[in-house]
């Protein structure tokens, strides 16, 4: 009974889930005959009469029912072990999925990559840039960088840097329409906002301040574009404090206003964390962020 075979058990499994030996033996690419052989093999091995045969079709016996569950358990065990075997392996060579958002994937990531590539040259990276939260489970992502805390049992998390947010617009901007000193001043001001997306509206109203859709004069979700429109003097916009000063034609306005600063997260599912691909590229990008991501990025 130690010598029982897993391959027999995973044929028990698959005929015991789709119900008949036909269907069973298509999901597994063999021919019937080659299941039936394999599945009297079994039962010779283990003493246990399984299948109930008829000329109906077949059907699991009282054992074959009491034995199906360990067969599943069985199945589990072998996924784990082919996830474990697979990140096993020494070398650092690998796909790695990174899922970020449209700020830190314009202006942030790049450099960050860059010097991921020159340190594990063998790892070859797909970026995933959306403002969307990517489903580690369901793997559309390894990795993600998150503005929040993630809530999930089953994820690896490593908390990094807070990035401070502010209002600014372009100097000649301010010096044609001046900088608001109260949030009534903003009246006859250019604000730049969100058009479908509703976080920043919803972020104000945690602070106390109601503003609506129609308070922005320019709309757009994608957020770097946003920022372009501060630069080309189009009006106020909040970005992050650190990419701000890296162009030295946007000026702090309504600093009497303090934005809470944005958590930053990596993230990675637990399964896949042994993986030296993606733990190397998850520590890399973990320390990179850490420390200053925006000097990093105006040094590259």
């Amino acid at each position: 009974m130690n010598d029982v075979d897993w391959r027999r058990v995973r044929i028990f499994l698959a005929v015991a889930v789709a119900g008949s030996l036909s269907a069973a033996a298509r999901e597994l690419g063999l021919s019937q005959p080659t299941l039936s052989r394999e599945m009297l093999a079994l039962e010779r091995e283990t003493g246990v009469n399984l299948l109930r045969r008829t000329k109906q079709g077949v059907s699991l016996t009282e054992a074959g029912e009491r034995l199906v569950e360990t067969a599943a358990r069985m199945g589990r065990a072998a996924g784990d072990f082919a996830r474990e075997a697979a990140g096993i392996s020494a070398e650092t060579v690998g796909d790695v999925r990174v899922s970020v958002n449209e700020v830190l994937g314009t202006y942030l990531l790049p450099a960050a990559l860059a010097a991921l590539r020159r340190r594990h040259p063998g790892i070859r990276v797909d970026v995933v840039i959306s403002n969307r939260v990517a489903s580690l489970d369901r793997g559309e992502a390894d990795i993600a960088l998150r503005m929040f805390r993630p809530a999930q049992a089953d994820l690896v998390v490593r908390r990094l840097a807070d990035m401070p947010l502010g209002f600014y617009a372009h100097r000649d901007y301010v010096a044609r329409h001046g900088d608001p000193a109260h949030w009534g001043d903003l009246v006859g001001h250019s604000v730049i906002g969100n058009d479908l997306d509703a976080d920043f509206i919803e972020g104000a109203s945690r602070m106390g301040l109601e503003i609506t859709r129609d308070d922005f004069s320019l709309r757009c979700d994608h957020l770097p574009t946003q920022i372009e429109l501060a630069r080309a003097g189009a009006g106020i916009c909040a970005m992050h404090q650190g990419l701000a000063v890296r162009w030295p034609e946007l000026v702090p306005v309504m600093t009497w206003l303090q934005l809470p600063a944005l958590e930053c997260w990596c993230v990675a599912h637990r399964d896949v964390r042994r993986n030296p691909a993606i733990g190397a590229t998850m520590r890399h990008l973990a320390d990179w962020f850490e420390s200053d991501p925006y000097a990093l990025s105006r040094a590259t």
